[in-house]
């Protein structure tokens, strides 16, 4: 699994729900954005949102997984990306291909 952890500067989104703009959505999975159109007018790209406990409460954990690729970033109340981790694994987009007889 590749792993790349990076502190660029992204925003959010945010008033009752999170938006995360095609911009950043496509440079987080690090796919063209016509394959990011693609899988999302497919469903393939989904989104999770963890609201921070205890020391981290004023945070949230969004979370975009799409075929082998992973996005985590750790989200202030303001929508400032604090953190973010790019994880690509190998083993999961070949199922995820063979699944969706797809090679790209």
């Amino acid at each position: 699994m590749l792993t790349l952890t990076s502190r660029r500067i992204l925003r959010v989104e945010r008033d009752a729900d999170f938006s995360v703009p095609a911009a950043t959505m496509s440079s987080a999975l690090r796919l063209p954005p016509t394959e990011l159109r693609n899988r999302l007018g497919r469903g393939e790209v989904r989104s999770q949102v963890e609201v921070g406990q205890g020391e981290d409460l004023g945070t949230f954990r969004l979370t975009l997984p799409c075929g082998g690729r992973l996005w985590t970033a750790t989200v202030s109340a303001d929508g400032t990306v604090i953190d973010e981790v790019f994880s690509f694994d190998r083993e999961r987009l070949a199922n995820w291909r063979r699944r969706h007889g797809n090679t790209g």
